[in-house]
């Protein structure tokens, strides 16, 4: 970035700066960087929503990607900006956008964990079983970082929504179940199997969630403790 540039000068929270550069030349507005960014993917990395919503101003291309596909919903969602999130929504962003990974905001806000994003997405009818190129689902993110509040999100959808997806296996044939083990998230675990997750699915190795190695040593073996103790052991 030029250190004049339309893009510092989002990314800094320059609004006046931002707004005369844009009054000279209004094409600026969905110019991109050397990463392929527009100023709207730098203002939606940051929680200035002053800054985002002057930008809406000048008709932004709301699913310009930058090089690895992300578009600025996708950058705010990941950040955990939930304003911006809301604001770019409310302004008509795709929720179900992908980027190279396949990847949509609702993966990534899974990911961080983030349950009012992961709501607003949802409530504007980001798709629950959105695969990326793994195979993976938000809800393969959300029992991966053991997040029982966005677990329960992803497993209560809104009323006339398509269910989630409990059981589907990944790329390495994990399921949401594996991988809740396999991170050490006891208390994931349980919500997925009284959920109805299969603990009697194996993965590309052959192995059944509550056997996968995981973390592995004494920790791995309270966790399938716990977890017994919980909603009872497997029958073999």
């Amino acid at each position: 970035m030029s250190s004049f540039s339309v893009h510092k000068a989002a990314l800094e929270g320059q609004i006046g700066l931002a707004r005369s550069l844009l009054n000279d030349d209004p094409k600026l507005i969905n110019s991109k960087d050397q990463d392929g960014r527009t100023p709207l993917h730098w203002a939606a990395s940051t929680s200035n929503l002053s800054v985002l919503q002057m930008l809406l101003n000048y008709h932004p291309d709301l699913e310009a990607k930058d090089s690895m596909g992300w578009t600025a919903l996708m950058i705010a969602s990941a950040a955990g900006h939930s304003e911006i999130v809301k604001e770019l929504i409310g302004a008509g962003a795709e929720v179900d956008a992908v980027n190279e990974k396949g990847q949509t905001s609702l993966h990534y806000a899974a990911s961080k964990g983030n349950v009012s994003i992961g709501r607003l997405l949802i409530n504007h009818g980001a798709d629950i079983n959105a695969k990326d190129r793994a195979s993976q689902h938000p809800l393969h993110r959300a029992a991966t970082t053991g997040n029982n509040a966005f677990l329960q999100l992803l497993l209560n959808p809104p009323e006339g929504r398509p269910k989630t997806r409990l059981n589907t296996a990944d790329r390495a044939g994990n399921t949401p179940l594996h991988l809740a083990m396999e991170s050490g998230h006891g208390d994931a675990a349980v919500v997925l199997i009284e959920a109805g997750a299969d603990r009697e699915r194996s993965n590309s190795e052959g192995q059944v969630p509550e056997e996968i190695e995981g973390v592995g040593g004494q920790e791995q073996k309270k966790v399938r403790e716990y977890v017994a103790s919980k909603v009872g052991r497997r029958i073999e």
